[in-house]
Formats: C-alpha cells, structure tokens, sequence
C-alpha cells in the first residue's frame, strides 16, 4: 500500500489515515516471523509546511529461543512517529522508504519498524537455562553431566571478579 506524500504536504489540508493487515507471509525476518494477522495503521497530520506521520502495528513475532530452541510467541505493539516535509522528500537518503514521486510504501515501513523494533534475542522466560552444553538436553529437564572447570590458566580473571 502506498500514500502519496507529496501530494499530501501540496495539496491536502485534511488529515489522512489509512488501516490495512500487514502481509506477513511474503516478508523475510532475521530470526523471527510475524504470525497473521498483523495490523497496521497509519495517520499523516499537517503541521505547517511539514508532515506529522505516525505508523502504530499490532501482532505477534513468532521465533526459538534463543538458549533452549523451544517455541516463542511475543505480542507486539509499535508506534513510531515522523516529521517530513517536502525537502526531505528531495534528498538522496530519506529515511523513509519513499518510490517513485512522494509514494511513501507503508507495507515497506511496517517491515522496517517491525525489524528495528522487534528484539534480536527472544526468550520463552527470562529465567530459561537453555541447553546442556555437554549433552544438549534441556536444562529444566535435568541431567546427570558435569560442568567441566574453567581452565587454571584463566584462574587469575576468577580472582579479579572476587
């Protein structure tokens, strides 16, 4: 979907919105996934001679956690604000993700925010202890393996930290 910025700062005077379901299913995450459905809305305001932008998305990232492999399901709701006006839409790096004319691609800045804002370890529990580093079990299931000691030769870093 896309918002025709420049029109919008030349021409329009009435505040403008726009609500539609992310697709989730074409777009590739480092990590995660975003589970249907994913809702977007997005609101343009003017002020002035700018434009007040603000994008809000409701959903859920879908990914392993990050010490035990297991399924992790995390609600998410992002808001993020912008101020552009007709001059940043000339510059060679907008930060906003702007094709052809003043086109704004809001399926492409739902991606963005959704990538910036999503955290890159996710956890089923804060407290998880992940995986048994000498046999791979996990560790809220218990095991019979034995930690192996640090090297001596680190032993002076142990003394440092008590």
């Amino acid at each position: 979907m896309q918002f025709d910025l420049n029109q919008f700062l030349t021409k329009g005077t009435v505040p403008a919105s726009r609500e539609f379901a992310f697709d989730c299913d074409n777009q590739d995450f480092s990590g995660f996934r975003v589970a249907p459905p994913c809702t977007v809305h997005f609101e343009a305001v003017h002020r002035g001679d700018k434009a007040a932008l603000k994008i809000s998305l409701k959903g859920k990232v879908e990914a392993e956690c990050a010490r035990c492999l297991e399924p992790v399901v995390q609600a998410f709701e992002i808001e993020q604000g912008y101020l552009v006006g007709l001059d940043e839409l000339q510059e060679e790096f907008c930060e906003l993700p702007i094709v052809g004319r003043g086109l704004l691609d809001l399926n492409e800045l739902a991606r963005i925010e959704i990538e910036l804002q999503t955290p890159t370890v996710l956890l089923c529990d804060e407290l998880c202890k992940g995986l048994c580093p000498v046999c791979g079990k996990l560790r809220k299931l218990g095991c019979s393996c034995e930690l192996q000691q640090a090297d001596e030769r680190l032993s002076v870093f142990e003394q440092l930290l008590s």
